[in-house]
This record gives structure tokens, sequence and C-alpha cells, in this order.
């Protein structure tokens, strides 16, 4: 039987030259792939592997929480009938899978690519007293009640250059305050100037980092007068159609449902002055740049466009459909796989899931502080998460097939320290912003070196002291040359 896995709740808009974008960037070696409309709207595909039963577990691993257009794709090993219509299907041409494919796309037009400004060299100037900035009286409360008094490179330098009303291209590692160096300038624009309805606008790709962009927001807007919401998928609809109703100056939103809801009437996205697309680069690797196309497509005048990531690959220069007018690059990350120095790593080497448990209880019970345990899967996400539980560990968890509201009382309950233990899948690695996180554990590889280097930035917040440990097994040894750069392995 040829190796093959199915792939079901794919969208409607999802072509079969994204899906392979799609399969690339989530390190799939594709033989053939086959795509098929459901009577239910959605589409299911099906896709032949290169190799034998290891490639179907390596898919099935790498694919388990990818999250398409708001939805997480449900994965299976294929049945017969599946593996039939693969045979019987013409042969396809294999794609690399350490390729970015630039179908991902959508668009032939955006194939030319436009060399990025220069980047800001001298950080040392850009680490400014907040109360340096002009910032309105209103706003600069709110920035000292939150505890703040000094920018981050990234918040000076973008902060300064927003507020003239440049659009701005942001890069700077994980916990550098990222939000604060868009929200702020969006919020100082917006206070002043007279307007009903949506003005400011930010599309992220996960909701979880919708969630913590609107909590950083909902405390700068305090007695400005703006009202601010967010509106993700995995949250009934219904709800956010109400809050609608209340005209929010500001939206956060997941591109997938930003879309339905303006299909729907509820509002228009070309009312807004003031654009930010945050972590670019993981809506590339989730297959949105048609939404972020459809999203642009509905202004009639350029708004300001702000883009931050923690990593700029080299499709952002190929996002013309982003509209972007002589940019500030403002560049204060290392290198993408460079390890963030705060965080001190360590590999351990284990010979067997035994060993691996064993050792992940011991460094559990020597750490005192707060930690988090990535994981592969979500079913492995739920069953070591019980495991710890009988053994005594203050342990929740979190992954993509957990309803919203449980998710977000499950980070609410590790935040007060009710919980000492979050185990979590890949769905967390990005905007789960806690601080004091003491540890994070790797207890599976992350898919990629750059999803390692987000895993690890959930320690060492805000310039504090992070450690990180990596357990590997036999499995992951031919992984592990990849990712020694990012695990400061020579």
């Amino acid at each position: 039987m040829i190796p093959a896995v199915t792939l079901r709740s794919i969208p409607a808009s999802i072509t079969l030259d994204l899906l392979k974008a799609i399969l690339d960037g989530n390190r799939v070696q594709w033989k053939k792939v086959i795509l098929e409309s459901e009577s239910s709207g959605g589409q299911t595909a099906h896709v032949w592997l290169h190799g034998g039963e290891r490639a179907v577990r390596d898919a099935m691993r790498n694919l388990e929480e990818c999250e398409v257009e708001d939805r997480i794709l449900t994965v299976g090993e294929s049945d017969e009938d599946a593996i039939q219509r693969l045979k019987d299907s013409p042969d396809d041409e294999p794609a690399r899978a350490d390729k970015r494919d630039s179908s991902r796309n959508g668009d032939d037009d955006e194939d030319e690519s436009t060399d990025l400004p220069e980047a800001l060299h001298d950080l040392s100037q850009w680490r400014l007293p907040f109360n340096s900035l002009g910032l309105s009286p209103e706003l600069m409360k709110n920035v000292e009640a939150m505890g703040f008094e000094t920018t981050t490179p990234i918040q000076g330098a973008a902060i300064h250059s927003a507020i003239e009303g440049n659009d701005v291209i942001g890069r700077a590692q994980t916990g550098s305050g990222k939000t604060l160096a868009f929200a702020i300038p969006m919020i100082e624009r917006l206070k002043d100037r007279p307007g009903k309805g949506l003005r400011g606008l930010v599309v992220a790709p996960t909701r979880e980092l919708a969630v913590q962009i609107t909590e950083v927001i909902d405390k700068l807007i305090e007695g400005t007068g703006l009202k601010s919401i967010a509106i993700y998928g995995g949250d009934h609809i219904l709800d956010q159609i109400v809050q609608l109703k209340d005209a929010p100056d500001i939206l956060i939103a997941t591109p997938g449902r930003l879309l339905d809801l303006q299909s729907r009437g509820r509002f228009r996205i070309d009312s807004a002055e003031i654009i930010v697309l945050d972590e670019a680069d993981r809506m590339l690797d989730m297959g949105f740049m048609p939404q972020i196309k459809n999203i642009f497509s509905c202004f009639y005048e350029k708004p300001q466009v702000l883009l931050f990531s923690a990593t700029l690959v080299e499709e952002i220069q190929k996002m013309r459909v982003v509209q972007l007018k002589d940019p500030v690059f403002v560049d204060v990350g290392a290198p993408d796989l460079t390890p963030l120095k705060a965080v001190a790593q360590e590999v351990i080497r284990v010979k067997s899931k035994e060993e691996k448990e064993k050792r992940l209880r011991e460094l559990l019970r020597q750490e005192q502080g707060p930690t988090i345990v990535f994981v592969a899967t979500k079913r492995e996400t739920e069953m070591l998460c019980q495991r710890l539980k009988r053994e005594g560990f203050h342990a929740t968890r979190i992954h993509g097939d957990i309803d919203q509201s449980d998710r977000l009382k499950a980070v609410d309950l590790f935040k007060q320290g009710r919980y000492s233990i979050l185990v979590a899948t890949d769905v967390a690695s990005r905007g789960l912003d806690i601080e004091g996180i003491a540890h994070v554990i790797n207890y599976d590889l992350a898919m990629s070196p750059e999803d390692h280097i987000h895993r690890i930035g959930r320690t060492a917040r805000a310039g504090a002291a992070g450690k990180a440990t990596t357990l590997i097994d036999p499995r992951d040894a031919r992984q592990f040359h990849e990712f020694k750069q990012a695990l400061g392995q020579k």
C-alpha cells in the first residue's frame, strides 16, 4: 500500500497550488496531491507521500496543528478508495519541501520583488523614554500604568516613524514589544482625529495572538474615548455581530473571520485609515495571502500600513498587494535562526519515549517557576497532561481542539499561578504573552527551526533571562541537524 494521508476541512477558497505550498511550508514530502470538493462546501485532499510508514507518521505530526483560514485541518491515513484515486490520477510534479513556493501568493502578478529599504542600524538611539515621544497625556498615563518607562528599539524606531504617518516594516525578536510598537502610534493618530466606526484594523494569524493584542490595546485606550473589539474563528459569530453594533474604532481580527463578517455587510473594511499586519510571515506560511489580497482590494484610498513580524522572509518582498509606499524598514532582530541571547538552552538526548518522559518529570520537579511544555500533537498534549496530573503536577493544556473559551480560561489560570505547567501544541508558540515564564521545555521538536525560536521566545520576555530545554529522541535524529543553529549547537 502506498504511503498517503487525507486532509479534511480545507476551505473552498484554497487552490491546489496553494495547498501544495502549504504542504511545502509544513515540510511534507509529497509525490502527488488531488483536491476534491465536499458536499458541505469544503474540500478534501489526498496526498501521496515519498517514503514509507515513517513518511505517514511525519506528515500527520507536521500537519496536526495546521490552521488554514481559521480552520484547523484534520489529517489521517488514506483509505483504500483514496489510494486508488491517487493511483488513477495523472502524475504530478513533486515539490521540494524545503523550498517556499511563490504560488502561495495566489497571484502571478506578485512574483516581482522589490528590494526592502535599508534597515536602521544604530539601535541605541531608539531606547527612548516614553515621555520623550510627545504622546498625549491620556496615552502616556496608560503607558506608565502598564509599567513602561523606556522603549525597546523596535518601539522607539517604529513609534517615531508611524506617528509621522509613514508605512513601517518592523522586524524584532520575539518578546521585544512589537505590539506596543504599532498600538501606540495607531491610538495616538486616531485619538484626536474625528471619525465614527472602524478606523484602525489589526490583522493577526491566530486567535491567541488576536486576544493578546486586544488585551494590550484595551489597556492603552482607557480614557481616550476609543473602543476596540476582537473577532476570530472559533467563537460564536452572532456574538461578534452584536459587538460590531457598538461601532468600534479599532478592530483586531483573523483574516477569515474578518472577510466573513465584511461579506455579511456588518462593517466596511475600507473605512480603516491604518492597517496593521502582525506576524506577516506566519500568515504567509498559513496560506492567508489570498485573504490579505482581498482585504487590501477593499480600499479605495491607500491606508497607512504597519507590517510587523519576528522574522521577515523573502516573500515579504513579493507582497505588492499590501501597497507599501516608501516604508521605513526597522530591523532590530538578529538573523532569523540566531538563538535568543537571554535564553540558556540545553539539549538532552534520550533513547526511548519512557526515558524522555522520565527526564521531563525530573526537569519539572527541579523547576519552581511557570513552565510551558511544547508537544507535537493534540492527542499527545491531552495524554501527557493527564499523566502529569496523575503524578501530582499542577498542569493544564491548550491545543486546537479545545473550545476558545476553555483555552482562554486555561491560559488565565496559568497566568494566575493556579497551574504551574502549561502543556501546549504550537497553537501557543506565537501570541502567548505571559510574563515570568521560567522554563520552556520542547518535549517534541518544533516543525521548523523558526518555530523553535518562537517557542523559546515565550521565556526571556522583555529583557528577562530564561531557560529552554529540548529533548531529542531517536525519531528526531534526521531533523536534528536542521535545528543545530537555532539550538545553539555547533
